[in-house]
């Protein structure tokens, strides 16, 4: 399947995404599209389909998920964009990151859309798919 904004193939193999059930929905597990900026990955495009703040402290205080996906200080170079919660940072072309260092989680709301690092990258999400009886 081919994301109808970049046209790059999306990757369903379910190997690369975790299950949350609780939230109802999967995560990519590996962040991807390093020191890219948010205006050269075209995310605001696709800003739905990344984690919200909320779903970002969520994973993080569930520690199965948070070490499975290095939101737990396990790792400095797996920062990820998230949906920016703000309407007035949106309005002036701020865009939203998670880190997580390894003694403190942090989210930044204020961070200029075409700013780029060589651990900030990609992680989208989709609704899990209930599974009918």
């Amino acid at each position: 399947m081919k994301c109808p904004h970049c046209k790059k193939e999306i990757d369903n193999d379910p190997s690369r995404w975790l299950d949350i059930p609780e939230l109802k929905i999967s995560v990519e597990i590996e962040v991807h599209d390093k020191n890219k900026s948010w205006d050269d990955l075209k995310l605001s495009d696709r800003e739905k389909e990344l984690l919200t703040y909320d779903q970002c402290i969520k994973i993080a205080n569930i520690p199965k998920y948070a070490k499975i996906l290095k939101m737990d200080g396990s790792s400095s170079s797996d920062d990820f964009f998230i949906q920016q919660p703000f309407d007035l940072n949106r309005k002036n072309n701020y865009v939203a990151w998670f880190f997580a260092g390894s003694d403190y989680a942090y989210l930044n709301c204020y961070w200029d859309s075409d700013g780029s690092n060589s651990t900030l990258g990609v992680r989208f999400v989709k609704k899990l798919k209930v599974k009918r009886k």
